[in-house]
């Protein structure tokens, strides 16, 4: 792990337990947590628009990040849309089918792995996880992001949230569309 990257866990993680994480801190921590337990080289938490019907990558990390910020997707044409609409994971899917041309960018992008984060019936996000290498991703992968999906869609509504009520403190304008409402 780089010393940038272990500064910038150690920051998310200050404000995630002060209680005031957004979604670049969580994001920032999961990409550091999860390259340790399934080796990849970027990542991407696509957020559902559903005023659109749309994908859209809300954070990235690693290879291509820059560019992959504010990629939207079709929810009917894209890998994340279909792991969102049938709440399945997907294994070693071709990255150009939801990162377009930036896959394709050196080091191209071959293979990904794909798991919607759900918080009950609810996708709170869809995580990608992708490879330089063909076919890098296994089962073993799969069923370790999906136990820790419940977890990591509850920290995503929060961090959601939190970015929401800043833009509102900001802006005067609320932006979130739909809360989703957990019990007691």
């Amino acid at each position: 792990m780089q010393l940038d990257e272990g500064l910038l866990a150690i920051s998310s993680l200050t404000r995630a337990l002060g209680g005031t994480a957004q979604l670049s801190d969580v994001g920032a921590l999961v990409w550091v947590l999860l390259r340790q337990i399934v080796p990849s080289d970027t990542l991407a938490l696509f957020l559902p628009d559903e005023t659109h019907d749309h994908m859209v990558v809300r954070y990235a990390a690693g290879a291509h990040a820059h560019a992959l910020r504010g990629v939207t997707r079709p929810t009917t044409t894209s890998v994340a849309g279909w792991a969102a609409v049938n709440r399945k994971p997907v294994l070693n899917a071709e990255p150009v089918l939801d990162l377009g041309f930036r896959a394709e960018s050196a080091p191209a992008l071959r293979s990904s792995v794909i798991v919607p984060l759900m918080e009950g019936d609810a996708v709170v996000a869809v995580l990608a996880l992708y490879s330089k290498e063909l076919l890098a991703f296994t089962d073993d992968h799969v069923r370790v992001l999906e136990l820790l999906g419940p977890r990591l869609a509850a920290a995503l509504i929060d961090a959601v949230i939190a970015d929401e009520e800043s833009v509102f403190a900001k802006d005067g304008v609320l932006r979130l569309v739909k809360r989703l409402t957990r019990p007691a």
